[in-house]
Formats: structure tokens, sequence, C-alpha cells
């Protein structure tokens, strides 16, 4: 009964947003490329900020302890900061060169292979560390034989 339900659910949502895609005209495909998609991106983002929002958010904003308004500004330019990064990434990407993106490539590659040369290290250190350092039970065994000695030499 609990999986129809869920199922139920789901399917309602995906129609959902189906339908609301369609009226929004913001459906992802072809129309979003090139000018006319950036026309209805520009126009989708200008519904989506509407002057009425502003408002209610900014009277929002005030009522709420400065600390908190303190920390949504800060997130804001987090944001900001990480989307001017992301754009810059974006188009130093479509800047390069085949030859710059090959020599990407193998350097990554040799970084690879370091890490792998470095983690066989690390693995036969390890196994000579654990063939060298005594196991628990001879430790304990130790410890037995020298309260042993310490109580024989009372």
């Amino acid at each position: 009964m609990r999986a129809k339900t869920q199922q139920l659910t789901f399917s309602i949502l995906i129609l959902t947003a189906g339908m609301v895609m369609a009226q929004s005209g913001s459906a992802p495909g072809p129309v979003g490329d090139g000018p006319q998609g950036d026309e209805l991106h520009d126009r989708d983002q200008i519904q989506a900020s509407a002057p009425v929002l502003e408002q209610d958010r900014t009277r929002l904003r005030e009522t709420l302890p400065d600390e908190v308004q303190q920390a949504v500004n800060e997130m804001a330019m987090t944001r900001e900061q990480y989307q001017e990064q992301v754009q810059e990434q974006q188009r130093d990407a479509a800047d390069t060169t085949d030859a710059e993106r090959e020599q990407l490539r193998e350097q990554l590659r040799e970084q690879l292979q370091e890490q792998a040369r470095d983690r066989e290290q690390i693995r036969e250190r390890l196994q000579e560390l654990r063939e060298t350092l005594p196991s628990h039970q001879q430790m304990m065994e130790q410890a037995r034989e020298q309260v042993r000695d310490s109580r024989r030499g009372e």
C-alpha cells in the first residue's frame, strides 16, 4: 500500500513538473541554445525576480537578527565569487587549444602514475612495519612476563 502511494506521489510530481516546464517555456532542449535561449533565460530571470518578491524578501531580511543578516550577506558574496570562478574556468576551458588540452591530460596521467607509485610504497612500508612490530598477542605475553618478574622480585 505504501509503495503504491509513493509511486502515485512520484507520478504526480513528474506530471506537475512537466506541466510547469511546458507552461513556462523553459523546457530543456534545442530552444535553450543560442540567442533565443538566452532571451528566454533572461525573461525567466526577470519573471523570477518580480519587484513584489524583492520587497517581501527585503522586509523579511529586515526582521532577521544582525548575525543572520551578516551570514546571509557572506553567503551571497561567497556565491557570487564561486559563480565568477566557474565562469572564468568556463572561459578558460573554451579558450584552450587541443595541444593545451593534450598537455593537461598528459600531466594528469603522470600525476595518477605518481599517486599509484606512492600508494604502492605506502603498502610496502606498512607491510614492513607490520612484520617488525610485535603482534597484540606478543605484547600481552611480554606484559604478563613483566608482571610475573616484578612479583618475583618483591
